[in-house]
């Protein structure tokens, strides 16, 4: 076990003689510094009255997690990429006694349920059962939204949002709660809690909420729209944060750039607090980090609050986001209630660990005190709670010091209606062919470097050298044409050549770029005569710039084809 070099408070204020302070720390308990997948989670898996941990494709038997046991086989996970396992929710799904994992991995993926065997270890892993096609948003929520007798899983699917009804092992049924208004796939920031004050719980996400309907079998809840997080945070959560009797919401603000915010629900609507933004001096203890790509809520001290924990979602984007290189922290912010309002004191609980897009806290050792579960780039961790009675000197010393004036928040970005390329062909609605790896639409709003056509692109992810993609373009006028195309640059795209009809389309494009995403300024392509009838356009993958990160992902904005 690694200590944490930095203890946290129990309390906030002045000692008053009463009871002796205490001081927090976290002991980090490694369970393997392998990358495999983006989250971790807790459950006695082994009926023997002992928490323990699953992270990827093992889970680690308590309390020292040392031994682990095969759940799927699996390969470690590229770090120059991403992972194809995002989540584990245990839960006893077919009802024997045992408790079983759900997972979801990149988003548009299914999720699967692996049947925990038993007493019978069986050497080749789990049985493993589709369960749901498709979940999409990178915070899903394994919660009891509808009030029944089990969870739902509440994500979104195909650009609803919605929740799916668990049938043990069987076929899964969603249930749509709005118009198509999420991002196919990649979506941020989705919650679960009581808005309103009904009694049921409602879906936040990151422009609103959705009321929950007395009657379930009405189509459609009601979307009361609020700017919370426009670019999209993590788990988001209801809260009577400043104890005025009516839940406020919690959020980060953006999963892979800055903030950290609560939202105070007043008659007249909710107003924006801000906790953490984007440099330190806009924080009342001089504290920023980025990318808070997952957020916990939970009472980490025991004074009947519940605290925030988050941390720095690390080379969650590689070096493309900002602040990637922060440092790979955890935090809890203790709430503290206050004549003089709320006040939310950062508490490092770890340095090395950093979080993925799931974090975990439950008392995983039954000593009383919550634990902290991680995973992602830096494997999966345990972080054990400890606490220690000091002295009035050492408890003033630990207090994090409070600056009464801070920065000004940053403004956020005046929306600005989406570009449009008049008569362009969109790359993220191509249905395309592909010799090799996969095809999705990717939002590309939190990319500030450009602009985007419709806001998005298409991603191909799983290409190799010599691999193609191609779309059909019917063709009715013939005459001399000229082709544009709008391509991503990134640290880990490749070199590609345009075809038209399999032939190539002027010289190999290099996508390469160091520092930024961003767009292609390509000159147009001169076509000559087209005829009429079908054309295929297409990209092939060429090589890879020396420079560059091996992943050879590829992003199309649009073609357009211009009469001269």
């Amino acid at each position: 076990m690694k200590p944490t070099l930095l203890l946290c408070i129990a309390g906030l204020g002045l000692s008053t003689g009463f009871a002796q302070p205490v001081l927090h720390s976290f002991d980090r308990v490694q369970l393997t510094d392998i990358y495999y997948s983006e989250g971790a989670n807790v459950a006695d898996f082994n009926n023997d009255g002992v928490i323990d941990a699953v992270y990827g494709p093992f889970w680690f038997a308590g309390p020292d997690f040392k031994t682990k046991h095969l759940i799927y086989k699996a390969f470690p996970q590229p770090r120059e990429a991403y992972a194809n396992h995002f989540f584990a929710w245990p839960f006893d799904f077919d009802g024997d006694g045992w408790v079983d994992v759900l997972t979801a991995g990149f988003p548009g993926t299914p999720a699967y349920v692996y049947r925990n065997p038993g007493k019978e270890e069986r050497p080749d892993g789990w049985m493993k059962h589709q369960v749901f096609d498709w979940v999409s948003n990178e915070s899903p929520h394994f919660i009891n939204l509808v009030g029944d007798d089990k969870p739902e899983l509440v994500c979104t699917r195909d650009g609803f949002f919605g929740y799916v009804e668990i049938n043990k092992l069987e076929k899964w049924a969603f249930h749509t709660i709005s118009e198509r208004i999420a991002p196919d796939r990649f979506g941020h920031g989705l919650g679960v809690g009581d808005i309103n004050g009904d009694g049921r719980m409602d879906v936040i996400m990151q422009n609103g909420w959705f009321e929950q309907p007395a009657d379930l079998k009405q189509p459609l809840w009601t979307l009361h729209k609020v700017s919370f997080a426009p670019r999209g945070g993590a788990e988001m959560y209801a809260y009577d944060v400043d104890g005025d009797g009516d839940n406020d919401v919690i959020t980060s603000l953006a999963a892979h750039e800055y903030g950290l915010s609560w939202f105070e629900q007043t008659p007249k609507g909710f107003t924006e607090h801000l906790i953490m933004g984007e440099r330190p001096g806009q924080s009342h203890y001089n504290i920023a980090f980025s990318e808070l790509h997952s957020v916990a809520l939970a009472d980490m001290d025991g004074d009947g609050l519940k605290d925030i924990v988050t941390g720095k979602t690390y080379w969650s984007h590689h070096e493309k986001s900002p602040g990637w290189n922060d440092g790979a922290v955890v935090y809890w912010f203790k709430l503290v209630r206050s004549p003089k309002g709320v006040d939310w004191v950062p508490m490092k609980a770890d340095g090395e660990t950093g979080i993925g897009r799931q974090l975990v806290v439950k008392d995983v050792n039954g000593d009383g005190l919550p634990d902290i579960v991680v995973g992602g780039m830096k494997g999966g961790n345990v972080l054990l709670h400890r606490t220690k009675t000091v002295t009035d000197a050492e408890y003033a010393a630990a207090i994090p010091a409070r600056h009464d004036t801070v920065e000004p928040p940053t403004p956020r970005e005046t929306a600005q209606p989406p570009l449009v390329v008049a008569g362009a062909i969109e790359g993220e609605a191509i249905t395309p062919r592909v010799t090799k790896g996969t095809t999705s639409k990717q939002n590309m709003g939190a990319f500030r470097a450009d602009r985007w056509s419709g806001n998005a692109q298409l991603f191909w992810r799983g290409g190799d050298i010599g691999d193609t993609l191609e779309f059909d373009v019917p063709f009715l006028n013939v005459g001399d044409y000229e082709l544009e195309i709008s391509l991503t640059t990134a640290p880990d795209y490749p070199i590609v050549q345009v075809l038209l009809d399999s032939q190539p389309l002027g010289n190999p494009i290099d996508l390469f770029d160091a520092s930024k995403v961003a767009k292609t300024k390509l000159p147009p392509f001169k076509v000559g005569a087209l005829v009429s009838g079908v054309h295929r356009i297409g990209l092939r993958i060429d090589g890879v710039n020396p420079k560059a990160k091996p992943s050879k992902f590829v992003g199309l904005d649009y073609v357009k084809l211009v009469k001269k």
